[in-house]
């Protein structure tokens, strides 16, 4: 009895399975590079597949490639690498030298005609990205990458760069280019898989840039996997979060060219022009009026804390054009800006909120969002200028608040909700929910209130 009657059947080849397209989708998303070149050289029929199916180098990550590596601060003259014909020398460019590595194995894919699939490239972190190599991906016509991330690429000159999208997203660019929609650099290629790595949602605990802690409340207390902007997860990204960041022109001029992982504060700054806080408009009206910030804080789906409602222009997923949302992490292997742009559907989709991105600059919430718990408050249900019990801790702490004030002096809500004398944010923590806690926590054991 031979081995295919004994057990009914033969076990499907792996290339039968290669040669379904839903299952080499999923198989590919695992697989890196080095793994599919080794699988080419088993057998003339793997080979083939690998070498005249489009897709399976349409995704191509090069972040953990050894050939592609080379050190931030690299030696002036070590020699010997493959990637140069001859040892450093005067005429030897800095791009030459720390983009020969990369440049290596591009060329080397070039040649084997694999570059010219390639939709989605990942370089995240990589030393030797330069704003040449740069350059020559979004403009030479050997590249077709649609979806680029140069996350935390030390070598990268940003003026340049942004100096390099502005020609791009020119009004006289040719029709049908930029072939670039969207770029990766603002958000932390760390934190793709979870968002746990800034927010710790299942424990209920936050950490807010190395400060105190604060319990999240239940209702925000949902698992939004990776995707941090639909999240009530606070900052999403450094690069304007402290200060003005020359970015901000670079976005504007690129919005609906080209997309990125940021996005403007231009909702938030249209709800909450009328009701600024005093040192927030003093600093936007003689810091670039007319162009908006860069949204560094994700407030999640919910809406204010007190009504439950959005600002009136802030984009909903469906209604407004895809412009209006930033890419998602990590970049999606189709290659296809409306993937990347695509809210976690799961959860988005599936709950009772409408799946709207309410996101801010800091200045907009001055006074109004809990760094802890990310509650925030429209202009509707408070205004801190109205409350006077604010002003008295005001003064308190400015003069050493030397004494922990009675909860009940802080909790000063009307019943009917209206604004009064109430407080909802107070040093950066919601009344309600955080500052109590806070405050008991550090009383004499040198926190907060020590």
């Amino acid at each position: 009895m031979d081995l295919q009657t004994s057990i009914g059947q033969l076990p499907t080849a792996l290339i039968d399975l290669l040669c379904n397209p839903i299952i080499a989708d999923k198989l590919l998303q695992y697989s890196r590079l080095s793994s599919i070149l080794r699988l080419s050289r088993t057998a003339r029929v793997y080979h083939d597949w690998v070498f005249h199916t489009p897709k399976v180098f349409q995704y191509l990550d090069l972040t953990r490639a050894k050939g592609a590596y080379t050190p931030p601060i690299a030696p002036i003259d070590n020699g010997g690498h493959s990637w140069r014909a001859e040892r450093m020398d005067e005429n030897l460019t800095e791009d030459e030298f720390y983009a020969g590595p990369l440049r290596s194995v591009l060329n080397r894919l070039s040649r084997s005609h694999i570059l010219q699939d390639v939709q989605v490239l990942v370089l995240d972190r990589l030393a030797s990205v330069t704003h040449e190599l740069l350059h020559e991906i979004t403009t030479d016509d050997k590249y077709n990458v649609r979806l680029l991330s140069i996350r935390q690429c030390p070598n990268v000159n940003e003026a340049r760069l942004r100096h390099l999208l502005t020609y791009l997203c020119r009004p006289s660019r040719p029709e049908g280019t930029p072939r670039l929609q969207g770029l990766y650099f603002f958000t932390d290629p760390a934190c793709d898989r979870s968002i746990d790595a800034k927010t710790n949602i299942h424990d209920g605990i936050t950490t807010v840039d190395g400060a105190a802690l604060g319990l999240l409340p239940s209702d925000k207390a949902q698992d939004y996997g990776s995707q941090h902007w639909y999240a009530p997860s606070g900052r999403v990204t450094s690069i304007g979060a402290e200060a003005r960041s020359a970015w901000e022109e670079t976005l504007q001029s690129c919005n609906g060219v080209i997309s990125f992982d940021a996005i403007l504060c231009t909702a938030m700054h249209e709800h909450m022009a009328a009701c600024l806080h005093e040192a927030s408009r003093d600093f936007l009206a003689t810091s670039k009026p007319g162009v908006s910030t860069i949204a560094t804080i994700a407030l999640g789906p919910g809406g204010c804390s007190g009504c439950g409602q959005a600002p009136e222009a802030t984009p909903v997923w469906g209604q407004d054009h895809m412009s209006k949302f930033p890419l998602l992490s990590p970049p999606p292997h189709s290659g296809k800006l409306l993937d990347a742009t695509r809210p976690p559907g799961a959860v988005i989709f599936g709950s009772s909120q409408p799946p709207r991105l309410i996101v801010s600059c800091k200045w907009c919430l001055v006074n109004r969002h809990c760094d802890s718990c990310n509650r925030w408050w429209c202009a509707d249900c408070y205004d801190p200028k109205e409350s006077s019990k604010l002003r008295d801790l005001e003064a308190l702490s400015s003069a050493g608040l030397d004494y922990l004030p009675a909860q009940e002096e802080l909790q000063t809500f009307d019943r009917d909700g209206s604004k009064g004398d109430s407080i909802k944010v107070f040093n950066g923590f919601c009344v309600e929910n955080c500052l109590v806690g806070e405050m008991m926590a550090g009383a004499g054991s040198y926190g907060m209130w020590a």
